[in-house]
């Protein structure tokens, strides 16, 4: 609960071993869903994101008809990150940098546009992608729902892996999409199961930006 009394869902936890930090974000921190709409101040602030930036709001306010590109991502289905939680993510990372440890960030909208479809992106996934740049050398790879048929593009400004993870519901019977992360010095593996793919993805990135140090794992 933020001093304003409304409720949120961004933490962070340490892996066993201390050596991994999971950012859990919070993509619905501004939004018109789960929001009381007589009495939240996020909730009117994602009023007011929506009647700027859709002409469809508030008749057809999941409808992208009319939007380009990236701007598609004003529909209510999403939302955005406000100020605290920003404020709070770079101090997280910074104390994760400080700790020698790696990130791994987690949000059920995804961030970068490259790798997902525009309709589903945070409103404000800028502010996001602008702090996960600035901290390059500890943020392995950042992970999404969100878009069904997911997705997958490394950021080639930083370095980051941003993957977007296959739905399970899209999945017909008697398939069972799931997947499993392994966290090693060098790289993330991915072992997918049903319509999950499969990936490696080096920490190449988190080496350069610590002079070839990087340990992650877990002995």
């Amino acid at each position: 609960e933020e001093p304003s009394g409304e409720l949120v869902g961004y933490y962070s936890h340490s892996s066993p071993c201390n050596t991994v930090r999971f950012v859990v974000l919070d993509s619905y921190d501004v939004a018109i869903m789960q929001r009381c709409p007589k009495k939240s101040e996020k909730r009117k602030m994602a009023e007011k994101i929506m009647q700027e930036n859709n002409p469809n709001y508030p008749k057809q306010e999941n409808s992208p008809q009319g939007l380009e590109g990236v701007e598609k991502r004003f529909v209510a289905f999403n939302g955005a990150v406000d100020e605290p939680q920003l404020e709070w993510l770079r101090a997280t990372l910074e104390e994760v940098q400080n700790e020698g440890q790696k990130a791994i960030i987690l949000s059920h909208q995804p961030i970068l546009p490259e790798s997902s479809a525009d309709v589903c992106l945070i409103w404000n996934y800028d502010d996001v992608l602008d702090i996960l740049r600035d901290y390059r050398g500890v943020v392995a790879a950042a992970f999404a729902g969100h878009a069904h048929k997911g997705g997958y593009y490394r950021d080639e400004e930083s370095g980051i892996h941003f993957r977007v993870f296959e739905a399970t519901l899209e999945s017909q019977a008697p398939v069972k999409t799931y997947g499993f992360v392994d966290v090693h010095d060098d790289r993330l593996v991915v072992r997918g199961e049903g319509d999950c793919k499969d990936a490696v993805y080096s920490l190449d990135h988190c080496f350069e930006a610590s002079n070839g140090q990087s340990h992650l794992s877990c002995r």
